[in-house]
């Protein structure tokens, strides 16, 4: 069996063996398969345990970080949560055309802001925006979306999000 299906099995046995969730680790600089990706697989084949892959924030756009984690806790009825990584290493920096990797202390800011616009942009779609009526054509009510207009240290993000409020 491939490694998904492992992490299938592994997770059906976790969730018969009672745990609250189960984490799924993710690296720039081991190869492997995406802990989203893996976790996506795995969410329609599991009904209550909960979903926590490790989604790094350093080189990676906060929209997309964002848009991928509420993608995840729709797949899985709203089990999704999120371990925040940074990669403070100069070979993971390379691989993203970085010369010097950032200090820590300032990753980890960017960190919190890529949580706090991820917050913002979830928060972007009221709970009713979606119409979905086939007969109008009319997907969402656009008076219920809310643009986000987010400065931070090192990236900003305007608009709202491209995935609805996640069920969380």
């Amino acid at each position: 069996a491939g490694a998904a299906a492992r992490t299938v099995a592994l997770a059906r046995l976790a969730e018969a063996a009672g745990l609250d969730f189960l984490t799924h680790d993710d690296s720039f600089t081991r190869p492997g398969l995406d802990a989203l990706a893996v976790l996506a697989r795995v969410a329609p084949e599991t009904r209550s345990v909960g979903l926590v892959p490790t989604v790094t924030t350093t080189h990676t756009e906060p929209f997309h970080v964002q848009a991928a984690v509420a993608t995840l806790d729709w797949v899985s009825r709203g089990r999704a949560g999120w371990r925040i990584a940074v990669s403070p290493t100069g070979a993971e920096a390379r691989l993203f055309g970085r010369r010097p990797a950032p200090p820590t202390a300032e990753l980890w800011q960017e960190a919190g802001e890529v949580a706090e616009v991820s917050r913002r942009l979830w928060d972007s779609w009221e709970d009713d925006a979606e119409i979905r009526d086939t007969t109008t054509g009319r997907f969402i009510d656009r008076r219920k979306l809310h643009h986000v207009n987010f400065q931070g240290s090192t990236f900003s993000v305007t608009g709202p999000s491209i995935v609805p409020r996640p069920p969380q």
